[in-house]
């Protein structure tokens, strides 16, 4: 157990050595550490640690805590554990990490940084891994498991780093805390952090993950979900920034026309003149946001609009007029946040979040769009920028702290009734301030990802597969954490890369999945049998909306082949480019009785059913996918 700690650039790294049971001491005699550990079950341990700074006074200037690791000693007997991986934000990709696979992040920084935790440092070596905010181990050997998780949002993030050997043996685990600022140590003075769940668990890994999800969202007090779940229509996968005043009218149409069963309609970047001004539409939306948000509502729909709320631009009018709300490092400079091409080959920058400008400047915005536009869905994106490092106002914050006074301060204004859908946002202090999460990158009109990505090793990099992947592997937040986004659905044929056989996967894990189902096509242009697809999507989304979904093999493939809704549908997909035998191992009995039928095709599906009913086999082809009512 160890704590880092720096005076300006002078950094210290200190060891704690055990004074009397659950009490330790840091060899530089500046913190004390109090760990009591509670028994819930036989299975199941609960760890609440305590920092004490020791001094008699405060510490000095220049002084803050960079991290604080604690050693788990809970490390199971026996080989073949893998690790659910969990990522940081809703880009990061998490997916099981075999002993033998290097956690190795992109090799450009501002890749790193804008798709992972830049406070975690990643070995990219075989065997070693860091998983945030909670870690899930499974062995489907002996199928024994061990979760280690937080069961707060805390005011320090916390990631666990585990260390597996070359035969799956369990190393090391222990917790992180990202402190990086100065905390309020007062001499004496308890700074409470987040307690540590430690469980045992056999079989379902699935049911396990599920579980706690469930347990966070009620210790956490989110509320009780209304069965129905947002769909909508929304600009960007055809437009991007290409979007107009004409174009989301007839849009806005076409829906009323098309007969679709959709309750947003939202406007995706770029109606704003520059990011960072967000009040000030461009050339192309010469009549304003407001009568855009009249003209949607006329036509029987809520209207929605995208904001980046922690980005600014060097261009825009709140950068020039406001330097000094402008996150910048040690040396006085604005600190990048992303290099997004679509918005000028500069960089864009961050917010200091904290800066009474920049909080006074949010509340307008928000207020503006809420209660003047009068736009009630709003689809926070790159929330993440406001997590950086830098030299911000409020010192005593750590990077999480700030990002939730923030969150409080965008609530309180836009009031509950609000839809507040987060993207690119660090999951578990998002919690309990967004009614919807986007849980994956991006999709894209096409499944792989792009061949210079792949060469820059850029493993969350945007595709439609990467994104269903996370779709899968998070899907039990759905309903106990927030209403899952699973990003949209694109059915077109035009502009579009992926194939038929793609497409009605993409949708059968969308729909399933029961959460939010945004199209974002150009309807003018919508192919009949596009359309006809589509519809049948938001048929099934809407039979799944009131259940929270469990994916099926989360430590068997990367891309778990089966998920299953509980009401009543189960989907089995071959997301390979080649036919494949899917065996799925099912963790309930199929009660119903053959034959099945597919839900796209309605013809029987061929397939072998285990004696016991708890196992399925059949042969797909590449990116075959079927849907069962069993």
């Amino acid at each position: 157990m160890k704590i880092q700690y720096r005076v300006y650039d002078s950094i210290t790294l200190s060891s704690f050595l055990p004074a009397k049971p659950g009490l330790f001491i840091s060899e530089c005699k500046k913190f004390e550490l109090q760990i009591v550990s509670t028994s819930i079950s036989k299975a199941e341990n609960i760890l609440s640690p305590k920092l004490i700074w020791r001094e008699s006074t405060r510490p000095e200037v220049g002084f803050s805590i960079d991290f604080l690791e604690l050693d788990l000693d809970a490390r199971p007997d026996g080989n073949g554990f893998q690790l659910f991986q969990h990522g940081y934000q809703s880009w990061s990709l998490s997916k099981k990490m075999n002993s033998d696979e290097e956690d190795r992040s992109p090799r450009l920084a501002f890749l790193q940084y804008s798709q992972e935790n830049i406070y975690s440092k990643h070995a990219g070596k075989p065997g070693e891994y860091i998983s945030e905010y909670f870690a899930l181990l499974y062995s489907n050997y002996n199928k024994q498991g061990l979760l280690f998780a937080s069961l707060d949002r805390g005011e320090f993030g916390i990631k666990f780093n585990v260390r597996l050997t070359d035969s799956g043996e369990m190393e090391k685990v222990s917790a992180i805390y990202d402190f990086y600022c100065l905390p309020d140590l007062r001499p004496n003075a308890k700074l409470a952090i987040s307690k540590i769940k430690i469980e045992s668990f056999t079989k379902d890994p699935e049911k396990k993950l599920a579980g706690y999800f469930r347990e966070l969202g009620e210790k956490l007090g989110t509320p009780v979900f209304p069965k129905k779940v947002p769909t909508g229509w929304c600009s960007w996968y055809y437009y991007y920034t290409k979007i107009s005043q004409k174009n989301i009218l007839e849009n806005l149409a076409k829906v009323r026309e098309q007969n679709l069963p959709i309750e947003f309609f939202q406007i995706d970047d770029g109606y704003q003149k520059e990011i960072g001004d967000w009040l000030v539409p461009n050339d192309k939306f010469p009549g304003g946001m407001r009568i855009l948000a009249d003209e949607i509502k006329r036509a029987g729909l809520k209207p929605g609009i995208w904001l980046a709320p922690f980005l600014v631009r060097k261009k825009s009018e709140f950068f020039r007029k406001y330097p000094e709300a402008i996150l910048k490092d040690e040396n006085g400079k604005p600190v990048p946040a992303l290099y997004q091409p679509l918005w000028g080959l500069d960089a864009t920058y961050a917010l200091d979040i904290t800066h009474p400008t920049s909080l006074s400047y949010l509340e307008k915005v928000f207020s503006t769009v809420v209660k003047e536009w009068g736009y009630s869905y709003l689809k926070l994106d790159f929330l993440y920028a406001g997590l950086l490092p830098g030299e911000v106002y409020k010192k005593n914050l750590s990077p999480q702290g700030r990002y939730m006074e923030a969150l409080q301060l965008i609530r309180k204004t836009v009031g509950k009734n609000t839809f507040l859908l987060g993207c690119g946002a660090p999951m578990l202090p998002s919690v309990g301030f967004f009614d919807g999460m986007r849980i994956s990158c991006d999709v894209t009109p096409s499944w792989n990802q792009e061949k210079i990505r792949i060469f820059l090793k850029d493993r969350n990099a945007l595709s439609t597969k990467t994104a269903l992947t996370n779709d899968l592997t998070r899907a039990s937040m759905h309903r106990n954490l927030w209403l899952n986004d699973p990003d949209c659905l694109l059915v077109r044929k035009k502009k579009n890369k992926m194939s038929e056989s793609q497409t009605i996967l993409m949708a059968s894990i969308m729909a399933i999945s029961g959460g939010m189902l945004l199209v974002s096509d150009d309807l003018t242009k919508l192919e009949p049998d596009r359309l006809q697809l589509l519809k049948k999507a938001f048929q099934l989304n809407a039979d799944c909306q009131a259940h929270t979904p469990i994916p099926i093999g989360i430590f068997e493939e990367d891309f778990p082949h089966a998920m299953y809704n509980p009401a009543g549908f189960l989907g089995i997909w071959n997301p390979n480019e080649i036919a494949k035998k899917i065996t799925v191992r099912l963790p309930f009995t199929i009660k119903s009785k053959e034959p099945y039928l597919d839900y796209w095709t309605g013809t029987i599906v061929d397939l072998e059913l285990s004696a016991k009913k708890d196992s399925i086999e059949m042969e797909l082809p590449a990116y075959g996918s079927v849907v069962l009512s069993i």
